[in-house]
């Protein structure tokens, strides 16, 4: 199996958000959050990164599709307590196929799924908005800024792709 490899030229692009920025306190940012997934009612909700998820569980609500590593900002984090349905492995500044492969078919799932990453899952939300249904929110969260809500409408999901194609293919 092969991956796709962060390009230099790409980082500083991908340190933009996508979507609606949240930047209260994480407490604040969870019940914003809860309160747009109840509003919206979207078909699936997909939270990429453990302090995000940590903070949405602390608040009550559960996801669709939870994507974490045990880390953040490249420290162990262990309060979370969700046991995983599968593991894949994901280097940092990469997609693997196997973990592209695991959010299709979680996405394609009934139920809750917990993706456990060995190594990074910052960038899977690309792959969580390009695979996710039309109208699905992916939910990451931006270091020292706060929450960020994408949702996966049709230009979104052209924006990702777009980048997605501009990273380098490694076999």
């Amino acid at each position: 199996m092969g991956y796709l490899k962060l390009p230099e030229s790409l980082r500083q692009e991908l340190t933009k958000e996508y979507g609606i920025l949240l930047a209260g306190s994480p407490e604040e940012n969870a019940a914003r959050a809860i309160e747009l997934f109840e509003l919206k009612r979207p078909p699936k909700v997909i939270v990429v990164g453990d302090f995000t998820l940590k903070s949405l569980i602390d608040n009550g609500f559960v996801p669709d599709l939870a994507i974490y590593d045990k880390r953040t900002r490249r420290s162990g984090f262990q309060k979370l307590n969700l046991p995983p349905s599968c593991k894949v492995n994901n280097p940092p500044g990469t997609i693997t196929d196997e973990a592209f492969s695991a959010i299709k078919v979680a996405l394609g799932s009934k139920g809750i799924t917990a993706i456990y990453v060995e190594g990074e899952e910052d960038l899977l939300s690309i792959p969580a908005i390009l695979l996710s249904p039309i109208g699905s929110i992916v939910v990451y969260g931006m270091p020292d800024r706060g929450m960020v809500l994408v949702e996966a409408d049709e230009e979104t999901k052209n924006r990702v792709r777009s980048i997605l194609d501009r990273f380098e293919r490694v076999e």
